[in-house]
């Protein structure tokens, strides 16, 4: 059991509704050695979180055992997640700012009670995609009869150039069969950052009871696009990115 310390940095997994019980006896979070999870009670709202260690880092250790007191807190109920790293001036000034923002953490937290994070990304055959430029598309194509024939620098220049633009613009198209295939069976979607060498990057917030159908889709979807297109989904997750705290 860990002995609070009112006036020192907490650091912040998550937070749940404080009208339902989450057990936390035993789970450990970030820190060597692991710092034990605890409640924080702010009116109609609870934070869960634990003693900051010193010197913390985006370690491996540390990134999965945030994610660890996340999947606990998941198995019991429903988590407003902070993404790694958020840290609290003390406790006293955390429980101002969540009784200050109850309203709006309840509004999170029934946003995404009983719903799942699914990311999907899709990895396309930079060789596969070459070769269907070249045979396709018409500018690469008159551009590379041209070079063939009397190349020049600048049209080296204009044919690499031609066959950059038309892998993002086929790339950017592999997005549509992944969005209008599992859009059905999600309650929303959001695009995410660029990843290298991804073509689509999206997470699905599903509900609990569809997520055996959106899993079953989203594999049959992978194996229709294959051997072109390498579909990776990831999930479930703690709804990261369908919420925003109040704090940012």
């Amino acid at each position: 059991m860990s002995v609070e310390q009112p006036n020192e940095p907490v650091y912040v997994y998550g937070v749940v509704a404080a009208n339902r019980a989450y057990e936390v006896e035993g789970v450990v979070g970030v820190g060597e050695p692991a710092r034990p999870a605890r409640l924080l009670e702010a009116d109609r709202v609870t934070a869960v979180v634990s003693d900051t260690p010193p010197g913390l880092r985006a370690k491996r250790r540390d990134l999965l055992a945030h994610q660890h007191v996340l999947d606990e807190l998941g198995r019991q109920g429903t988590v407003v997640p902070m993404r790694f790293g958020v840290v609290a001036r003390d406790e006293t000034s955390l429980r101002d700012e969540l009784v200050r923002d109850n309203e709006a953490y309840l509004a999170l937290l029934a946003e995404v009670e009983n719903r799942l994070e699914y990311n999907v990304k899709a990895f396309a055959d930079e060789d596969e995609l070459i070769s269907e430029v070249a045979e396709t598309d018409p500018t690469v194509r008159e551009l590379r009869q041209r070079s063939s024939a009397s190349a020049t620098v600048e049209d080296q220049v204009r044919l690499g150039e031609a066959v950059a633009a038309a892998l993002e613009t086929r790339q950017e198209a592999l997005a549509e069969p992944v969005l209008e295939t599992l859009r059905p069976f999600a309650v929303r979607s959001v695009i995410g950052p660029q990843v290298q060498d991804c073509a689509v990057n999206v997470s699905f917030l599903v509900n609990r009871g569809d997520a055996s159908e959106f899993l079953s889709v989203a594999e049959k979807l992978g194996e229709r696009l294959q051997p072109r297109v390498r579909l990776r989904l990831t999930g479930p997750l703690p709804p990261y990115s369908f919420v925003q705290s109040p704090q940012g």
